[in-house]
């Protein structure tokens, strides 16, 4: 920029702004489970990291510490055949004692354990596994344990090999939680349902097998009706749970973090996932760029997804090739905002109710529905300004 000549000699600018401190002490664990997946072959490949390397344990765990300051719960992730995926959030052995320093760490709210065999069937591998589970269901983090064990089941084929890995989980552990992810229904040619219809009988086909039933906010698409359909599918009095997800979609108008969408798009999320009613969230990566072999190398996102989508962070070596930790993204940035606002929420029902809370959040114009949210800043800060000021007087 040129700078006339006059004011070359100060060309400075001094603007007057007020800051609103909100006197709020947000619990260490957060309330909502989010896992979030952080793919360690994208790691190994970028930092020419040799699996189970000394630097590959602190690469390791310098993201898993990183990531956790944005109120999440990180897990590990390598992707196999036909979308089975390995995951795990400790890489180290339930034996080893850097596994608590993990697993024991207030700031998670869920872990996942692996199961080796999903991508070796050895019976080593299952030895290592049921040895891993005798300790940890002892432990009392153990209620934050879950298996996530194959992404976007579509046939019966694929339903049978989840029942059959759970099976031999819960032989050891019987109250093991078992998480799958689903879009549709069973696209057998068997099938007599269709659609939306048949998208909503998958807890039948996977029960006892599975615990967690982890949706795509996709296939709502602006129609906060169906939650009640799916929800009625669902046994929550025997400890079953329905979670939420987002990836390539949904897009437009609706809450994701896609490049290009406005900030309380990105914001409106978790937004969607407390009005839902959802005891948990997951997605599927934060660093799925494209292969690269070098931490310097051009970020390039992947081919065939929307830009953004499996990306939340940037290696820090793109920016400053002295740098040791990542860059996180303006979304990223956001969705702890909305992961606070989430605590917000939650601290107003707990004194009001869920009803009132949910008023409060129409009421002030921050989030109708997936269509309907504010495109402003003004109704957030009206949102946590009531929240505080209810809060205050009994404190």
């Amino acid at each position: 920029m040129e700078i006339d000549e006059e004011f070359q000699a100060s060309p400075s600018v001094q603007v007057q702004f007020s800051i609103t401190v909100w006197d709020f002490v947000l619990p260490i664990t957060p309330s909502l489970p989010a896992v979030f997946g952080i793919s360690e072959t994208v790691i190994e490949d970028r930092y020419n990291l040799k699996h189970g390397s000394k630097e590959w344990f602190k690469s390791l765990n310098m993201h898993f510490d990183w990531l956790l300051q944005y109120r999440l719960s990180p897990y590990f992730c390598r992707w196999g055949d036909n979308m089975r995926v390995l995951t795990y959030t400790c890489p180290y052995p339930a034996t080893h004692p850097k596994s608590e320093d993990y697993y024991s760490d207030p700031r998670l709210a869920a872990y996942a354990v692996p199961y080796i065999p999903v991508l070796s069937s050895s019976d080593t591998a299952k030895d290592v596994v049921k040895s891993e589970l005798e300790i940890l269901k002892t432990k009392p983090h153990w209620k934050k344990a879950y298996f996530y064990l194959w992404d976007e089941p579509v046939g019966f084929e694929q339903y049978e090999v989840i029942r059959s890995i759970a099976e031999e989980i819960r032989n050891t552990a019987p109250d093991a939680r078992i998480l799958t992810t689903y879009y549709c229904g069973p696209s057998d040619p068997s099938m007599k349902l269709d659609g939306f219809e048949s998208f909503l009988k998958v807890p039948t086909f996977l029960r006892p097998h599975t615990q967690i039933f982890c949706t795509s906010e996709w296939v709502l698409g602006g129609r906060e009706d169906l939650v009640k359909q799916i929800t009625d599918e669902i046994q929550f009095d025997r400890s079953e749970e329905w979670w939420t997800y987002v990836c390539m979609g949904p897009g437009e108008l609706h809450p994701n973090w896609h490049l290009g969408m406005r900030g309380t798009q990105h914001r409106a999320v978790i937004w969607r996932v407390w009005k839902e009613g959802g005891t948990g969230f997951l997605y599927w990566g934060v660093n799925c760029y494209e292969k690269a072999s070098s931490p310097s190398a051009e970020i390039r996102f992947r081919r065939g997804l929307p830009p953004g989508d499996g990306v939340l962070f940037y290696p820090g070596e793109v920016f400053n090739i002295g740098a040791t930790l990542p860059v996180a993204s303006v979304r990223l940035e956001r969705l702890l905002s909305g992961m606070q606002d989430y605590e917000y929420l939650q601290l107003y029902s707990s004194m009001y109710g869920r009803h009132e809370a949910l008023s409060l959040l129409e009421r002030t114009g921050t989030y109708t529905g997936p269509e309907r949210y504010t495109l402003e800043h003004n109704p957030i800060e009206s949102l946590r300004g009531e929240i505080y000021h209810a809060y205050r007087p009994v404190t």
